[in-house]
């Protein structure tokens, strides 16, 4: 019988696992993505480089050139989300910008836990991988029509 308090549970992804999900996912878009996946892959490990080079694990501010990585990677997904007939670089796009919008409400509130703010950009992260996820998997396994036209098939929707 104990007496302490209540016991937290905690659940923390292994290290390695981002490194992992980072690496399939890229490298999946560059081996079998289109031109948007492709684009999208290199702006996230060039974002991905700058961050790990760049990170201080000693300071709990935001750090300027992470955010300008950051910013910089959410400009590339705004462009291809504008120029392309897929969903997926919205959604990459909105996943982005919730990193941002995390490193500014860092910023406006030097109270906001660090674990919290880590926290958060890991799941930011791991929803864009998912979101270039999907676009690899759509561009892999091919389309049986231009979703640029309307020679669609009846009853079938533009992806």
């Amino acid at each position: 019988m104990t007496t302490g308090g209540p016991t937290l549970l905690t659940i923390a992804l292994p290290p390695w696992l981002g490194a992992v999900a980072a690496f399939l996912v890229c490298g999946a878009a560059l081996w079998k993505g289109g031109f948007e996946e492709r684009t999208a892959a290199g702006g996230f490990l060039l974002s991905l480089a700058v961050t790990v080079l760049t990170r201080d694990n000693s300071s709990e501010h935001v750090e300027s050139a992470i955010f300008v990585a950051d910013t910089s990677l959410f400009i590339a997904l705004v462009v291809i989300a504008l120029k392309t007939p897929k969903f997926w670089p919205l959604a990459a796009a909105g996943f982005q910008l919730l990193a941002i919008m995390t490193h500014v409400a860092k910023v406006m509130d030097a109270g906001l836990q660090q674990w919290a703010y880590v926290t958060a950009g890991v799941i930011w992260t791991y929803l864009l991988l998912a979101a270039i996820g999907v676009g690899v998997w759509n561009a892999w396994r091919g389309r049986p029509y231009d979703v640029r036209t309307d020679d669609r098939p009846a009853g079938a929707t533009r992806r």
